[in-house]
């Protein structure tokens, strides 16, 4: 009980919790607007399957968030985590119509999107396992919540970038 009130107390404790609960809003956030294509009088948001598809993705993307929200403030760290990596799953899941149709452009302009569909289940997958197996729950929990740290880090760069030399 003294070594898990320890690892509570560490830095990468106090910061797991927060991007935790960052993730789960940001992915209820990217559920909630797939399944609002269906409220915006768009009936049919993408072409056959594919667009009913990306929407019942979208909702359970955010069920799954909210899961994580209930589990973050009962202040489960293994269950939040697992949460949170099921609804990075479910986001990856509504991107497949797409990409089956459309296909990954690896040598186009936008070369981060491919890496994203790549990176983003292998991340939630490797979460997952340490989650479940309560190895390394707060490795697991800033593991699935890098993505978000790195979207982060983006915008503060481009925030400086833009105050430095404008628009």
């Amino acid at each position: 009980m003294a070594r898990e009130e320890q690892q509570n107390k560490s830095l990468a404790a106090k910061a797991a919790w927060p991007l935790l609960v960052l993730t789960a809003a940001l992915q209820a956030y990217s559920g909630l607007s797939s399944v609002a294509y269906l409220f915006m009088g768009v009936l049919n948001p993408a072409s056959g399957l594919g667009g009913w598809t990306a929407a019942t993705m979208g909702g359970l993307q955010s069920v799954a968030a909210v899961v994580a929200f209930v589990l973050a403030a009962r202040r489960d760290l293994r269950g939040a985590t697992l949460a949170v990596a099921g609804s990075v799953m479910l986001g990856w899941l509504s991107t497949l119509p797409s990409v089956v149709e459309q296909g990954l452009d690896f040598y186009g302009d936008d070369r981060v999107t491919p890496v994203y569909f790549v990176v983003s289940p292998l991340i939630a997958i490797v979460a997952a396992t340490l989650a479940w197996r309560n190895l390394y729950p707060i490795a697991a929990a800033l593991i699935v919540s890098a993505m978000t740290f790195v979207g982060i880090l983006v915008v503060i760069a481009f925030a400086i970038v833009i105050a430095m030399y404008g628009f």
